[in-house]
């Protein structure tokens, strides 16, 4: 399949979790093109033999983060990190992710260590 992003050039900056990476991990594995994920938390918990709760925890951050959009109980990759069949399609998805206004791809961005409590600030992947 084909990428828009190298996602693993840019994991370590995103500052995730060993579980959230796992998750994510199997997410881009299980994919079908164009990023639909066909698999439930209950699914991704028992293919890492964790607790549905901690799927739940991360899959929070991977939403906060931008690189899961979720709808209802579904999940897609975000359109910059799905793979795709053809080149055609990947920039198909990409005009329609510009023109819904998909959200960004977000990275912590902080200026010289990550807080130790209270909120995040995120700023635009780029």
């Amino acid at each position: 399949m084909l990428m828009v992003t190298d996602l693993f050039g840019i994991l370590r900056r995103l500052e995730l979790t060993p579980t959230a990476t796992n998750i994510l991990s199997v997410m881009v594995d299980k994919q079908n093109p164009g990023g639909v994920v066909p698999l439930t938390q209950q699914d991704i918990a028992e293919e890492l033999q964790i607790l549905p709760s901690v799927v739940s925890r991360s899959m929070t951050l991977l939403v906060e983060r931008g690189l899961v959009l979720r709808k209802g109980y579904r999940y897609r990759l975000h359109p910059a990190i799905a793979g795709y069949n053809t080149e055609l399609e990947m920039q198909a998805a990409m005009a329609r992710a510009a023109r819904e206004g998909v959200p960004p791809i977000l990275i912590p961005d902080y200026q010289k260590a990550p807080p130790k409590a209270g909120p995040t600030r995120l700023r635009v992947a780029g």
